[in-house]
């Protein structure tokens, strides 16, 4: 009986399931009532014709479901990367990411005296911020007819489910499905590669802007946790509860890890490949850890095992890239090819992959 009662409820689930989530070539039907990834209920009442992004990642998200054409205002930080989004020059900016400009987007959204629903604005969720979804469509109300969706794409744990919703919205099921079985493809790699080694423990910085009594580190439910763990690897602020930490140098000895990465943005892809001067200065970065107080003897120094890598792959869309280049970190001798699922991605998007350009530093040595 018991085994019974399980079998329906496992089928029933699976109805539901297969009920909420688009099949492929699915045509998705308007007025569209959803849960966002903010947990908001929203309906888009027809089908959406205009897009305002507020990030790097949201505007990637779209460019992948072959949308771009429809983004008519940007985040300001989007015009300085001109090779990711090439097309964005002469985008209409709504402020920064963290600091929206309700007005501008309002002016947008207005043609004539009215505004046509055919608009949405895509959000970071992040329910206590300004910038996150909830308080972005308070800032909208006195202007009608403005979706807000709050879609994060940088936890790789909810990857699936912002793209998923993403697809729906624009009724882009097909292009987010064949994203997602790349994705999924190319995540399917790492593990195996993997899998059965030991977790080296590692210490993931993101700067060292407050001196070594503050460095800025990823806790408990950052995407960067979640990243170390898919890559085989062992966060020792795992347990720490705030999502981003500030922890100290000395505490950072006292966890003696084996592998230190320490992230670096850029506004193109990657850096150029030595002798350059981006490796100029990431050969100060990557001196500047080595060369801390007490460190000498914490095997990650002592190894040499101290790395500067690429800050926009790993979050976002393309966090499987980043993924990929950390296990490498983690587990050299690893089958896998970093430098290929980068090319596949950028493919997705359009965008031909960049010759003598590199991504970790230093180099790492991928085989043929």
């Amino acid at each position: 009986m018991q085994s019974k009662t399980l079998l329906s409820c496992l089928i029933a689930i699976l109805c539901i399931m297969m009920v909420s989530l688009p099949s492929l070539g699915e045509e998705t039907k308007y007025p569209l009532t959803i849960t966002d990834s903010a947990g908001r209920t929203i309906t888009i009442p027809m089908p959406v014709q205009r897009i305002i992004v507020l990030s790097t990642d949201h505007a990637e998200a779209v460019t992948m479901l072959e949308d771009a054409d429809k983004i008519v205002g940007i985040s300001d930080n989007l015009k300085s990367k001109t090779e990711y989004f090439p097309n964005f020059k002469n985008k209409q900016g709504v402020g920064k990411w963290n600091e929206v400009n309700f007005e501008m987007i309002g002016e947008i959204a207005r043609q004539g005296d009215t505004i046509v629903p055919d608009i949405i604005v895509i959000a970071y969720t992040y329910p206590d911020q300004p910038y996150g979804a909830s308080n972005v469509a308070k800032g909208l109300k006195p202007f009608e007819n403005i979706t807000v969706v709050g879609l994060d794409f940088y936890k790789p744990e909810n990857l699936t489910q912002d793209v998923q919703i993403l697809g729906k919205i624009l009724n882009k099921n097909d292009e987010a499905q064949k994203y997602l079985n790349w994705l999924n493809a190319s995540r399917k790699k790492v593990t195996e590669a993997i899998q059965g080694e030991s977790l080296p423990k590692l210490y993931f910085e993101s700067n060292s802007k407050g001196g070594l009594g503050a460095l800025a580190t990823y806790g408990m439910g950052s995407g960067i946790n979640e990243m170390i763990k898919r890559s085989g690897g062992f966060n020792i602020a795992k347990d720490l509860k705030e999502m981003y930490p500030k922890v100290t140098w000395e505490w950072v000895i006292t966890q003696n890890p084996s592998a230190i990465v320490r992230i670096q943005s850029s506004d193109k892809f990657g850096w150029d490949e030595p002798v350059s001067q981006d490796t100029v200065t990431l050969e100060g970065i990557r001196n500047e850890i080595i060369s801390r107080a007490g460190g000498e003897k914490m095997p990650a120094i002592s190894s040499g095992n101290v790395h500067v890598i690429f800050w926009d792959m790993m979050f976002g869309m393309d966090s499987v890239v980043g993924q990929t280049y950390l296990a490498k970190i983690l587990h050299p001798d690893a089958d896998l090819q970093p430098e290929d699922v980068y090319r596949e991605y950028l493919d997705f998007l359009g965008i031909k992959f960049p010759e003598k350009r590199i991504f970790v530093y230093p180099p790492l040595e991928t085989g043929a």
